[in-house]
Order: structure tokens, then C-alpha cells, then sequence
């Protein structure tokens, strides 16, 4: 119980703090949200990803296990997301939405915070292979299932490949492999840009909840909270001995799978008229119940 506390108030309550003041400025002034989710998307979150990846240690084995690990949870879950919706009986959008509020969480704003406060810069690195793996999915395979097969397969690639954070992935990794050297003043640049990234982000997370109306459909809400937050974190135990992963890479892995529905939900609902209202009930209230589970996760398997 001790444990489950300190993790609680250590790691988790400081998330919800900053989360915190993006929804009591929203509430009582109402900001621009898409204008502070551009800038990052297009700016701090790429340099967030390039400092994190470059100034890491992590070695290019584990970089790959990382990312393995979230193509075979984001799968597995939706794997068991089918299963579930064909034994309750879900039509067909309730099924496309089923599969969305399970397969993608929130491993950026809530993931990579909570990563850093448990582990450091070392536990950044390697939920930012995480976020960018699952931000890559999200925009294949959950647009695809969105869309019930009828996605356009150009758009969504150019959409892909239009991707700032993946751009600068795939710059950290080349500078990474060939130890190419970065001008030390650009660094500092870009190592600045990402360090506000998190706490920007954190806001952006407060306001977006702040903004959530969703009435709850609990055919759709129950199970799909449920399923999310308890079987979550067993696919992640379960994937990760598969790998064999080991030590913090473990840690993170299984952090990252038992995070809550990503807000990005909302949007590819929304956009293809997938239930929104239930989608974002399902949002609110695996982010308002995730710091009990994920903080029994941790403590439970002492990670």
C-alpha cells in the first residue's frame, strides 16, 4: 500500500498538478487550443523526440525492442478488442470504436511525463520510441479501422510522412548510428525547445479535458475502460517477456501499454462518426481513474 502511495503522490499527482492549471485556464478564460497543440506538434514535440533520442545512451537493440514491443501491444489489444466486441455484440461502429479507445493511450503528454519523473532522462528516451511508434499506428491503422476500409491509402501516407516527430526520429537515429556531430549551440537550441515540451503538453492535456462533453454510453463505456486500464498492463507484461525485454526498457514498456485512452481518439470519432460522445466519456474517465491502476501496476510489479 506504501508503494502504491509514493508512486501516487511521487510520479503521478505532479502530472495531474500541471494538468491541473490547463483546465482552470480553460475553464475560466478559454484558449486557443489548436493554435498551443501546433506549435506542439510542429515545433517542441519534434525537438522533444530529437534531444531525447540523441543525448541517449540507448542502445539500438533496445531502440528496436521498443518499438516491436508497441506494434505487437497496440495489435495484441486490438486482437482482443475483435474478441470482445463480437462476444458483446457490438455493431459495426460501436466495433471501430471499441477498437480505437483500446489500442491507442496516452504515451505522450501523460506517458513520457510520468517515465520521466519515475526514471529520468533514461525512462524519456525510451517511452519517446513508444510515442512515436504508437503516433505512426494511430495514424495508419487507426484511421484505417476508423474509417470501417474505406481509408485512402495516399492520404493517409502523405499524412505520414508530413510527420514532424517522425522526421526528427529519423534524424536522431542517423546522427545516433553515425555519431554525427551537432554544433553545440543548436543543441542547446533544441534541447531547450524539448524541455518545454512536457510541461506545455501537461497544459494542453488540462485544457483538452477541460473542453470534453461526452455522455457516457455505458454498453460501449464499461467494458471498454475496463478492458483498457486492467488488461492493458497484463498485454504489456505479457509482450514484453515474449521479447525478453529487461530492466528499465521492461519498466517503460509496461508503463506506456497501461496508460489511459489517447484525446486522439476523440478525433478520429469525431471525424468519421464513431460515437464521439461515448468516446470521450471513455477518455475522461480512463485518464480519472488511471492514476489507481497504473500506480498498482507499478507498485505490484515493482517497477
Amino acid at each position: 500500500m506504501n508503494d502504491i502511495l509514493t508512486v501516487l503522490t511521487q510520479n503521478i499527482f505532479p502530472i495531474f498538478v500541471v494538468a491541473g492549471l490547463g483546465y482552470i485556464v480553460q475553464r475560466q478564460v478559454g484558449l486557443d487550443k489548436r493554435t498551443l497543440s501546433s506549435i506542439v506538434f510542429y515545433c517542441l514535440s519534434p525537438a522533444l523526440v530529437f534531444s531525447s533520442l540523441v543525448n541517449s545512451e540507448l542502445p539500438v537493440a533496445e531502440l528496436g525492442g521498443m518499438a516491436l514491443f508497441t506494434l505487437l501491444a497496440i495489435l495484441l489489444m486490438g486482437l482482443i478488442g475483435l474478441l470482445l466486441a463480437r462476444l458483446l455484440r457490438f455493431s459495426r461502429i460501436e466495433t471501430a470504436a471499441f477498437l480505437i479507445v483500446l489500442m491507442f493511450v496516452n504515451g505522450g503528454n501523460y506517458g513520457m511525463t510520468l517515465n520521466l519523473l519515475r526514471y529520468g532522462q533514461d525512462g524519456l528516451a525510451r517511452a519517446v520510441v513508444y510515442y512515436m511508434t504508437s503516433t505512426v499506428l494511430a495514424y495508419t491503422i487507426g484511421v484505417l479501422i476508423a474509417s470501417m476500409g474505406r481509408l485512402p491509402w495516399r492520404a493517409a501516407l502523405r499524412r505520414i510522412l508530413f510527420l514532424p516527430p517522425l522526421h526528427a526520429a529519423v534524424f536522431a537515429v542517423i546522427v545516433y548510428l553515425y555519431n554525427i556531430p551537432i554544433p553545440a549551440p543548436l543543441m542547446r537550441g533544441i534541447d531547450v525547445a524539448g524541455a518545454g515540451a512536457i510541461p506545455v503538453m501537461l497544459i494542453l492535456l488540462g485544457m483538452q479535458m477541460a473542453d470534453l462533453r461526452g455522455r457516457a454510453r455505458w454498453r460501449l463505456a464499461i467494458p471498454a475502460v475496463s478492458t483498457r486500464l486492467l488488461l492493458g498492463p497484463a498485454v504489456g507484461l505479457l509482450v514484453a517477456g515474449g521479447l525478453g525485454l529487461t530492466g528499465l526498457t521492461r519498466s517503460v514498456a509496461i508503463i506506456e501499454a497501461s496508460m489511459p485512452t489517447a484525446v486522439f481518439s476523440i478525433i478520429l470519432a469525431t471525424e468519421f462518426d464513431l460515437q464521439p460522445e461515448a468516446v470521450t466519456s471513455i477518455v475522461v474517465w480512463s485518464t480519472l481513474l488511471s492514476p489507481l491502476t497504473v500506480a498498482t501496476v507499478i507498485a505490484v510489479l515493482a517497477l
